[in-house]
C-alpha cells in the first residue's frame, strides 16, 4: 500500500480538540503518517524513524505537554553495536500540586524497518513489498498515546504526575523501556501503574478484552472490576501466559512496579474479513498495515477502557502490587 500525506492533513491533526467527534479522525490521521511507507518502517536508526519521533514531539508540543526537560522532549540513549543514537519521545502533564508520584503511559514507535526477506507478493495490493510498516505493532498504539494525552490535557492536571513516553528500541529488545526505568522522570518507587498500549483494537466494537499479564501480580480482579463497569469482559486467550516478557511493561514488572498491557478484538478466534490475515501471521510482516479491512468502530471503546482503568489507580495509588517480579525478567 501507498499512503501520501499532505504536509495540510499533518498540520491539521496537530492542532489539539476538545470536541470528541474529532479523536477517531486524529486517531487515524495518526496510524496512517505513522504507517506510511514514506516512514519505511521505522526501523532502527532510521531517518523513517526520526521522522516518527519529530511527528511525536509536534503532536506533544502543540497538545502542550511539558518535555522531559527544559529543552527537550528527547530522552536519548545508545544501542550496543549502533552508531545511531536513539531516543524516547516523553512529554507530562504535572500534577495540580507537587508529588513525586507519577502514572506512565508507554507506546513504542520503532518498528522493523526495510527488509529483502520480504514474504512474497502481497495479497491485498498484488505488489512486491518489502517495507514492514508495523501498522498494528505499533503505529497504533502511538496514536493512542497521543490521544490520551490530549484527553488528559483537555481534562486539566491531575493528583499526580502524567508521563506520555513513545519508547524507541522496544524491537531490538526493550532499550528505550529499560533506559526510562533507569532514568525516570520521576522515582521509579513512586509510579502507580504503567499503562501500556502495543496494539490496538481495529476490528470493529468489542465486547471482551484481556490483559497481560495474568499471573505474578495481585490485581487482576481489581482491573477486571474496574473494566466491567463499561461492560468488558476479560477473556484471556491460552497462549497470554506465552506474551509476558515481549512488552516494554516487562522492564517495569520486572522491578516490581505494576503494569499491563491490553488487547481488544485481537484474540486468535476474532472474526477475520475473507482475504485479511490474522494476527499472528500479520505483524512482524509487510502484511501489517492499514487496510480495508480495518474498522476503526472500536477504538473509542478501547481509548474509553484505558482511561477508566488510569482514572482509578489516579484516585487509588499503592493498593496493588507485582508478587513475582521474577517472571519478567528476561
Amino acid at each position: 500500500m501507498r499512503i501520501s500525506l499532505s504536509l495540510s492533513i499533518i498540520i491539521l491533526v496537530s492542532q489539539p480538540t476538545i470536541a470528541n467527534c474529532q479523536v477517531l479522525e486524529n486517531f487515524k490521521a495518526h496510524v496512517e503518517f505513522l504507517a506510511s511507507d514514506r516512514l519505511e518502517g521505522r526501523g532502527p536508526g532510521s531517518r523513517g524513524l526520526q521522522l516518527a519521533a519529530e511527528y511525536i514531539v509536534q503532536q506533544f508540543e502543540d497538545l502542550g505537554l511539558q518535555p522531559l526537560n527544559e529543552k527537550s522532549y528527547y530522552q536519548k540513549f545508545t544501542i550496543p553495536g549502533q552508531e545511531v543514537i536513539e531516543a524516547n519521545v516523553i512529554g507530562i502533564i504535572p500534577a495540580k500540586t507537587s508529588t513525586h508520584q507519577s502514572l506512565v503511559f508507554t507506546a513504542h514507535y520503532d518498528g522493523l524497518g526495510i527488509r529483502k526477506d520480504a514474504l512474497g507478493v502481497h495479497p491485498n495490493h498484488g505488489e512486491q513489498d518489502s517495507i514492514y510498516n508495523g501498522a498494528l505493532d505499533n503505529a497504533v498504539g502511538v496514536a493512542a498515546l497521543i490521544e490520551m494525552a490530549r484527553g488528559y490535557r483537555n481534562k486539566g492536571s491531575q493528583s499526580q504526575n502524567l508521563v506520555f513516553i513513545a519508547t524507541a528500541a522496544e524491537e531490538r529488545g526493550h532499550y528505550g523501556s529499560i533506559f526510562y526505568v533507569n532514568n525516570p522522570a520521576f522515582p521509579l518507587d513512586q509510579v502507580s501503574i504503567n499503562l501500556n498500549i502495543d496494539g490496538f483494537c481495529i476490528w470493529g466494537k468489542q465486547e471482551e478484552y484481556f490483559m497481560m499479564p495474568q499471573q505474578g501480580i495481585d490485581y487482576v480482579d481489581k482491573i477486571d472490576s474496574i473494566a466491567s463497569t463499561q461492560g468488558w469482559v476479560n477473556n484471556p486467550p491460552d497462549f497470554v501466559d506465552d506474551l509476558n516478557k515481549l512488552f516494554d511493561a516487562t522492564e517495569f514488572l520486572s522491578r516490581g512496579i505494576p503494569a499491563i498491557t491490553i488487547w481488544s478484538g485481537n484474540k486468535s478466534d476474532v472474526v477475520i474479513p475473507d482475504g485479511q490475515l490474522p494476527l499472528g501471521r500479520r505483524t512482524h510482516t509487510p502484511y501489517d498495515e492499514v487496510n480495508q479491512y480495518w474498522d476503526w468502530g472500536g477504538v473509542e471503546a478501547q481509548l474509553g477502557l484505558y482511561k477508566l482503568i488510569a482514572d482509578y489507580f489516579l484516585e487509588h495509588p499503592g493498593n496493588v502490587n507485582v508478587t513475582n517480579p521474577e517472571l519478567f525478567v528476561h
